[in-house]
């Protein structure tokens, strides 16, 4: 059986959709066995920190409700390697791998 898995997608303006990005983690979680127990959409730019989804995500991790978090590539999750580290460690700490599906 697989892991309680969250799908984080990420755009960064409004005229992109986050169709392929989400297509391609629920194809990736699927052949993983995976179950989907959420999936985040959100438009904002990578340098944004009100980024409300991904708060979401991160609330999910630190409550133990999920064991992964599926991007498309790491640039999609992270504002900047220092909070890429930061989210990735934290998350680390509540068991919570974070995997960037690439292709």
């Amino acid at each position: 059986m697989g892991q309680r898995t969250a799908l984080y997608c990420r755009v960064s303006t409004h005229d992109q959709s986050c169709e392929r990005q989400e297509r391609d983690l629920l194809a990736f979680a699927d052949r993983a066995g995976d179950e989907v127990i959420a999936v985040f959409k959100e438009t904002a730019s990578g340098s944004q920190d009100d980024r409300v989804e991904r708060a979401k995500v991160l609330q999910l991790g630190r409550e133990r409700q999920i064991s992964v978090v599926l991007v498309t590539e790491l640039t999609r999750w992270g504002r900047s390697t220092t909070d890429l580290l930061s989210t990735l460690q934290g998350l680390e700490a509540c068991g919570v791998s974070v995997i960037a599906q690439t292709g």
